[in-house]
């Protein structure tokens, strides 16, 4: 019904949005009190390989607590004016290596319990993925982009206090934020109402047809099919199949690889309204494509080399 759908899209709301508004605040005062000049060193290294403004590095280094709010704050830089689309679309395909972390150790215990070494193998490629999608933003970024002047967002020097640092930051955020807010709820909204017509469940029948699942045993079949319901689900369906013996460990990785890959079309539901609403409807689009053919890229060439290696 309409109404649970509703109720799901606010769910996934009340998730999502204050991690974005704290990230958006915390840049901001970040430029007001200077510390964008103090801290942008730790990851000054990485951001001049690719060629990136020094201060992205802060938006990679807060991703390895929240994603939501690393992404955040290139947008906030987007909309300021101090960098441009291309320059925003690789800053957050950079921070995919802590995205990656962050997901692997929210998983860790269950992929333990229900899948003990296996899990953490595959724990151990969730991560490598994220950190070559890293590594390929960062060379992208050295090829495409000129090296960009860093350290001058704010140029006032007078020290203010933490106070009036957060009052100016409000200010400052204000028009951003709502926008943030209205397009995630908006575009939440509607794609939870689409979930609810089955469009997308139309969309997951297709991809389990794919010329992939033939890789995969037939009794390793319930994990791709668990992928379109939620991870835990296809993690459960993992761990049964390994502990009976009906599967080993190669095939597991396997059917949780490909699985991933297919249910890319049930993971729009999320990254859609996610990317929309941080970053402008057309760019967060954009970066939303970018994301998922270099993450499925990556995947697929692990699968081949572990179909074929071992």
């Amino acid at each position: 019904m309409w109404i649970d759908a509703l109720y799901s899209a606010f769910d996934y709301l009340i998730k999502v949005i204050p991690p974005i508004i704290i990230g958006t605040l915390i840049m901001d005062i970040m430029v007001e009190m200077g510390w964008v000049n103090k801290l942008g060193f730790l990851a000054a290294p990485l951001m001049r390989f690719g060629n990136l403004r020094e201060e992205i590095g802060l938006s990679f280094l807060t991703s390895f607590g929240s994603s939501a709010a690393g992404n955040s704050m290139i947008a906030k830089l987007h909309d300021d004016n101090h960098i441009d689309r291309k320059e925003t679309i690789i800053a957050t395909m950079v921070n995919s290596f802590p995205s990656g972390i962050v997901l692997s150790r929210d998983l860790l215990p269950v992929m333990v319990i229900l899948l003990g070494t296996t899990g953490l193998i595959y724990l151990g490629i969730v991560v490598l993925i994220g950190f070559l999608k890293t590594l390929l933003a960062l060379v992208a970024a050295r090829i495409l982009l000129t090296p960009r002047p860093s350290g001058n967002i704010h140029t006032n020097t007078e020290k203010i206090t933490l106070r009036e640092a957060s009052v100016k930051a409000l200010k400052r955020s204000r028009r951003s934020l709502t926008r943030i807010v209205v397009t995630m709820t908006i575009v939440s909204v509607i794609v939870f109402q689409l979930m609810d017509t089955g469009i997308f469940d139309w969309a997951a029948s297709i991809m389990k047809d794919s010329f992939m699942v033939q890789y995969v045993p037939a009794e390793g079949l319930p994990i791709i099919a668990g992928w379109f319901a939620s991870n835990i689900a296809a993690f459960t369906i993992a761990g049964n199949l390994l502990e009976t013996g009906m599967l080993s460990p190669k095939d597991v990785i396997l059917a949780l690889l490909i699985g991933r890959i297919l249910a890319s079309v049930a993971r729009i539901r999320t990254m859609l309204p996610y990317y929309v609403g941080i970053f402008s409807p057309k760019l967060g689009v954009k970066i939303m494509v970018v994301s998922l053919v270099m993450q499925n890229g990556i995947m697929l060439g692990i699968v081949g080399f572990i179909f074929v290696l071992f």
